[in-house]
């Protein structure tokens, strides 16, 4: 088993997925075996009267020394056929609800796994070597130890609950054979039904540490997670390449609509805002772009070039830099203000 020393860290989302991948999931045999026998109980106590009267109708048929089944080949054939089906279909509900209990058990534990890389053959499984050193290792030691414990737990569960009915079990040698039978199976089905219990307890217990346990066993160096962030994400040289990348991709593609603004709006010297308004088509001034200090000059180069009007206006242009991100329309309160703008670009042209 490795060591765990210096692993501090909880296990990282990939090394969960990792883990996985490898069919390395949490599993609690103890919580399988208190599913099904809880399942049992409960199959048997629904579809139990059904299988009672059938195996009853079955006693008397075969007590009834009817030799027609026995006559030739064909009959007999066709009589093993019919019971067999008969006890297919009288068992089916029980097995199918183990079936589904067993799996809806090793969901919840486990959760849904698909492990390719689990089924893969290993020869080192059989080594004999290996298999002596797994029997006599501390781990079976301690599971060999905490089956003594279970034992110990549900025999003594059995124990005080029989201990307090030894006044009844003294009165049923007095009783008729049809309440007998009720009574063993009153006791019988008390006695399973705290076995359940106890069952169900250590089930949980188990199931708790068995998700400690896998969370232990999985636990990381500082180191291992940021090697495994670095692996994961990039070193950090080439993501700052790519955010830079990016911001100036961007950076041009903003700068590309400047040519379509209606007005540029400036601080005069650290700030720019270009604004676009195509009555009829938009409501409301649009912000197209916007920069500061290096990006302020270029906005009014390109600006400069096309014609766009420049207005100084730094209290307005300061205000729609640092509320109104590209490509939304300017708030309802700075209607009037740009509106006032545009209307004296208007008059301007209008008088040239």
């Amino acid at each position: 088993m490795p060591s765990n020393e210096g692993k501090t860290e909880k296990p990282t989302p990939r090394r969960l997925e990792k883990a996985r991948e490898k069919g390395q999931v949490p599993q609690s045999s103890e919580a399988l075996s208190a599913a099904t026998l809880i399942i049992l109980t409960i199959a048997t106590a629904l579809a139990g009267p059904s299988l009672v009267n059938w195996t009853k109708k079955q006693i008397v048929q075969s007590l009834s020394c009817d030799t027609a089944a026995i006559q030739n080949a064909q009959a007999f054939n066709a009589f093993a056929c019919e019971k067999i089906i008969q006890s297919l279909l009288i068992c089916l509900p029980f097995l199918a609800a183990l079936a589904a209990g067993g799996i809806a058990v090793t969901l919840l534990v486990s959760g849904p796994t698909l492990a390719p890389k689990a089924l893969q053959w290993k020869f080192t499984e059989l080594n004999p070597i290996n298999g002596i050193k797994q029997l006599f290792s501390t781990e079976s030691l301690v599971k060999l130890l905490l089956s003594v414990l279970k034992l110990v737990f549900i025999g003594l569960i059995v124990w005080f609950y029989i201990r307090e009915k030894l006044d009844y079990l003294a009165t049923l040698q007095w009783m008729p054979v049809q309440k007998l039978l009720a009574a063993i199976s009153s006791l019988i089905a008390g006695a399973v039904i705290r076995i359940c219990a106890g069952l169900l307890v250590i089930a949980l217990a188990d199931w708790a540490y068995r998700k400690w346990r896998y969370t232990e066993q999985l636990k990381m160096t500082k180191q291992e997670v940021r090697d495994e962030y670095r692996d994961t994400e990039g070193p950090p040289e080439i993501k700052s390449r790519l955010r830079r990348k990016q911001f100036e991709l961007g950076m041009r593609r903003m700068l590309t609509k400047v040519p379509k603004a209606s007005v540029v709006l400036v601080n005069p010297d650290h700030v720019a805002v270009a604004l676009q308004y195509q009555p009829g088509q938009t409501s409301a001034p649009v912000v197209i772009a916007k920069g500061a200090d290096l990006i302020c000059e270029k906005i009014k180069e390109i600006a400069r070039a096309y014609g766009v009007p420049i207005i100084r206006r730094p209290a307005l242009a300061r205000e729609i830099f640092a509320t109104v991100k590209i490509d939304k329309p300017i708030p309802e309160k700075l209607f009037t203000v740009v509106a006032e703008v545009l209307a004296l670009i208007h008059r301007l042209r209008t008088a040239k």
